[in-house]
């Protein structure tokens, strides 16, 4: 059976009111020599608090839901280890929740949350979510007043808490260091026509292109989906396009490229330069390393655990939007053409 606080009080031949003002740090008049009797009795009796009943009492839970939508993409897998670090930090529990991008898993997934009575929810929204679908989304978290962070991705036109990456700047970098690099037909693999961020990374891109006076060609832009096969088909598409430089979205779909290249016996960066967007784990270690955009996946899960909580102790609605700057990490896939 679990120690109760009864339990402590029948054994030190204390009273259930000492024991619960020495617990909850309310005990200030009570003597020392007392308040060691009770923590000697808590420590043989192996008593933990019921974490149900407090937060009935102080109705909070001390619990955030966290709900992903891809945990194998190593990007998401990154940002879980912030956010679960963060809550440690401050003393919560996570619940993870994945979705696998798929928006009726997404809601299904904030009503088990809701239902389970957490205090907050850390957001990353599925990528087949329309803006119709994410307004159904918000709105649910909405209704039940639940104070809840977007994190990476955005809808600009929902009215709340987000900590975003200012991808155009990252599309940017991307696309000046190979025009820097004297690449001139240059092939993008994007990801999702409808995500704000591959098209804010377009934005970036096509703007390194007018300060060289190039204008973004059309017949060089693959949709991928920013994975592995994406990376593939899009590479065999733009090496029919004579492309002598790659910008994929992201890393996995950088990955999808070196797999191509490998299969046809090209070889990185010799027969044509890549660019990655995420800077995950991996691609410091393949062969040849990848140069990326990095975003600083780390801080962002970090900073949201920080607003949520934030969000959840003030309890006025209020919202903030932090946006990251990414930045350039130069390593060997891209070569001076």
């Amino acid at each position: 059976m679990r120690t109760t606080i009864k339990d402590i009080a029948n054994h030190t031949g204390l009273s259930v009111t000492t024991i619960s003002m020495v617990l909850n740090n309310k005990a200030d008049s009570i003597p020392e020599s007392t308040k060691e009797k009770v923590f000697k009795a808590v420590k043989e009796l192996n008593y933990r608090p019921n974490q149900m009943a407090v937060g009935l009492v102080k109705r909070q839970s001390k619990t955030i839901g966290l709900i992903l939508s891809d945990v194998s993409n190593s990007f998401f897998a990154m940002i879980a280890k912030a956010i679960e670090d963060g809550c440690h930090e401050h003393g919560w529990n996570l619940i993870l929740c994945n979705t696998n991008n798929h928006h009726d898993r997404e809601v299904a997934y904030i009503q088990a949350l809701i239902d389970k009575s957490v205090d907050g929810i850390i957001l990353c929204m599925a990528r087949e979510n329309t803006k119709k679908r994410l307004s159904e989304t918000i709105s649910i978290l909405n209704e039940n007043h639940i104070p809840f962070v977007m994190l990476d991705r955005f809808s600009p036109q929902m009215d709340c808490g987000a900590v975003i990456v200012n991808h155009e700047l990252g599309g940017y970098l991307a696309g000046k260091y190979l025009l820097d690099m004297g690449h001139r037909r240059i092939g993008c693999i994007t990801g999702p026509n409808d995500l704000a961020d591959s098209n804010d990374r377009t934005k970036g891109f096509e703007k390194a292109l007018k300060e060289y006076s190039m204008k973004l060609d059309p017949s060089l832009m693959y949709e991928g989906d920013y994975d592995i096969d994406g990376g593939e088909k899009g590479t065999e598409y733009l090496m029919k396009k004579g492309v002598t430089a790659i910008f994929a979205y992201n890393d996995l779909t950088a990955y999808g490229v070196y797999r191509y290249a490998g299969r046809i016996g090209k070889k990185i960066p010799d027969d044509f330069s890549v660019i990655g967007y995420d800077d995950v784990t991996f691609s410091e270690i393949i062969t040849p390393p990848l140069t990326t955009i990095r975003q600083p996946v780390y801080d962002m899960g970090i900073e949201a655990v920080r607003q949520v909580i934030k969000g959840i102790q003030q309890g006025d609605g209020k919202y903030e939007r932090i946006e990251f700057d990414p930045e350039i990490v130069i390593r060997f896939s891209v070569k001076q053409n």
